[in-house]
């Protein structure tokens, strides 16, 4: 068994090569919701993922399950400010065609359904709405 710690050891064996395959199909920046702005084009008949921070982190599928083909914006319910009015804006200054929540199944993430939920009954427009719960166990449950 090898006792000296090397953290140089893969670093020296890098290549770049083994990401050319690889994209995160992200078609917008910023992607914090604090930080998108409320009217922008990448919005314009999107189908809106509302993620709390840490789901694509919990659930290893996140990005082929979830987040393909929608516009994602991420948030933490515990600790972000004024997720309803920003949602709302979002919601009714552009054309949002559905909205899927991703949280947790967490104490943290209890209340940003009822967040997206008000946020599009201020909007007072009819937008789909589908509530994904991840476990830590990296489970998914619709």
């Amino acid at each position: 068994m090898e006792k000296a710690f090397n953290p140089w050891k893969h670093i020296d064996n890098f290549s770049s090569v083994r990401f050319d395959d690889k994209s995160n199909e992200l078609e917008q920046w910023p992607i914090k919701l604090w930080q998108v702005p409320a009217v922008t084009p990448f919005f314009h008949g999107a189908h809106l993922l509302v993620a709390a921070d840490c789901s694509a982190f919990a659930y290893p599928s996140f990005h082929d399950s979830l987040s393909r083909g929608k516009i994602p914006v991420i948030c933490c319910p515990a600790q972000d400010y004024d997720i309803v009015s920003k949602l709302s804006d979002i919601l009714a200054l552009n054309d949002i065609k559905s909205i899927t929540v991703a949280k947790m199944e967490a104490e943290c993430c209890a209340d940003l359904e009822s967040m997206v939920r008000e946020a599009a009954k201020l909007s007072r427009l009819p937008v789909p709405i589908q509530i994904s719960n991840l476990f830590i166990t990296a489970e998914i449950v619709d």
